[in-house]
């Protein structure tokens, strides 16, 4: 049988589930039959997927290890909604530079409108 490890994924974050046969990390289910409803287990990747062949992984989730796979999911999704709200804030960061800089235009785009317009009264006033 395989080995518990800790392991990382791609997002860099730790799980502990175990490698199956095919050294993969086993992914996390739950049993569907009527002797074994809703019974966490770890099983092969591969299992039922697009034809790939499986190694017939298969091992139930005792207690302390369905705890600690609950916590970690938890914690994993804090992970995102963390950098989800990082990633909001900075988006909005960027639209308000965005903002104070077209402020700052329509400013110039004024004050040179305002000297072309106090120019031509100026030279409407020296014309008569």
């Amino acid at each position: 049988m395989s080995l518990s490890t800790l392991s990382s994924s791609s997002s860099g974050i730790r799980t502990c589930q175990p490698l199956c046969f095919c050294d993969l990390q086993a992914t996390f289910r739950y049993s569907n039959t009527l002797r074994n409803p809703r019974q966490p287990f770890f099983g092969c990747p591969n299992y039922n997927t697009k034809r790939l062949p499986y190694c017939k992984f298969f091992k139930w989730v005792d207690g302390d290890q369905y705890m600690k796979l609950e916590l970690q999911e938890r914690k994993n999704e804090l992970l995102r909604k963390e950098k989800e709200v990082d990633d909001r804030f900075r988006d909005i960061e960027k639209r308000e530079i965005e903002i104070r800089k077209r402020e700052d235009e329509i400013e110039k785009r004024e004050m040179v409108q305002d000297g072309q317009d106090e120019e031509f009264l100026k030279e409407g006033v020296d014309a008569l």
